[in-house]
């Protein structure tokens, strides 16, 4: 129970808890939430980790990830490796390979272009003096635990960056994405569903670290673009989506509270279902259709 600074992210992943991702695939179904599986990071969420690792954890840059020199050789194939007869050049490089492999332990090899790339996304968040305002001081990576006080379901929350001022707490998290207009954001935290991680992690503030979040700017997502030109812009949800959020988060935490009581995770229902379409797909009935007769 509580908050914690310096708690090693497997550490935090291993207690099985409510996390603001579970909640998320809860939203889905009940079977998805109790049947989840880890997932393959794409190159886009390993560029993300990066970041944040950078941003968040300078200090364990160095100790998780390695660049790829300028003069390394390309990597070879797997074909190459596996060539009976490898060519000079081939040998050279496989053997170029396996020595900076032996010498960089369980390090994370980085190629040099993504590290260049989180390199200026550092530099667009540090150019948005809001963004640059909170990182000013406060702590990276916080984890935090708590027993939710509507339905006694255990919780927890691993937060990007929390800025604590007396017993008053802003959040700030970092999301790495392709396109960072309002629009595209908007869709994206929408399929997302970055409004429950909102409300789940200010309840953590709340309940777990008993703190009281800042009336008037609890929240920022510092989003920056994941690909060349880079642009930082901080965002917060309109009062409208903030309700709505927090009445969805209360109400799948009662969901949940019961699929652990009774130890039953459905799908969507029993039997055959009702199928909609969303409204865009719906035909009009005001459509009228006219036959041209020659």
């Amino acid at each position: 129970m509580g908050m914690y600074l310096d708690m090693p992210f497997e550490t935090y992943h291993a207690v099985n808890a409510v996390s603001a991702s579970g909640l998320r695939l809860f939203s889905r179904s009940a079977w998805h939430y109790r049947n989840r599986v880890e997932t393959k990071p794409t190159r886009p969420m390993l560029r993300g980790t990066l970041a944040h690792c950078a941003l968040l954890e300078p200090e364990a840059l160095a100790g998780r990830y390695v660049v790829v020199p300028d003069n390394a050789p390309k990597r070879p194939t797997r074909a190459q490796w596996e060539a009976k007869k490898p060519s000079p050049d081939s040998a050279a490089a496989m053997e170029w390979w396996r020595e900076f492999q032996s010498n960089i332990g369980q390090r994370e090899i980085v190629p040099a272009e993504d590290f260049a790339l989180c390199r200026e996304q550092l530099r667009a968040i540090n150019a948005v003096p809001e963004l640059a305002s909170l990182m000013a001081m406060g702590h990276g990576e916080v984890s935090i635990f708590w027993t939710d006080p509507a339905t006694r379901v255990y919780c927890k929350a691993r937060l990007d960056w929390l800025q604590v001022d007396g017993k008053t707490a802003r959040i700030l998290e970092l999301k790495s994405t392709g396109d960072e207009s309002p629009a595209a954001f908007g869709r994206t935290a929408a399929r997302m569903k970055y409004e429950l991680q909102r409300a789940h992690y200010l309840d953590a503030v709340k309940h777990g670290a008993r703190l009281t979040p800042c009336k008037d700017n609890p929240w920022t997502w510092g989003v920056v673009t994941s690909a060349p030109p880079v642009l930082a812009v901080p965002y917060d949800l309109t009062p409208e989506l903030i309700e709505q959020a927090e009445d969805e988060r209360a109400e799948l935490m009662q969901r949940i509270a019961w699929s652990l009581e009774n130890d039953r995770w459905p799908a969507y229902g029993e039997g055959k279902q009702s199928l909609d379409y969303p409204a865009y797909a719906k035909r009009s009935g005001e459509v009228e259709v006219s036959f041209v007769e020659e």
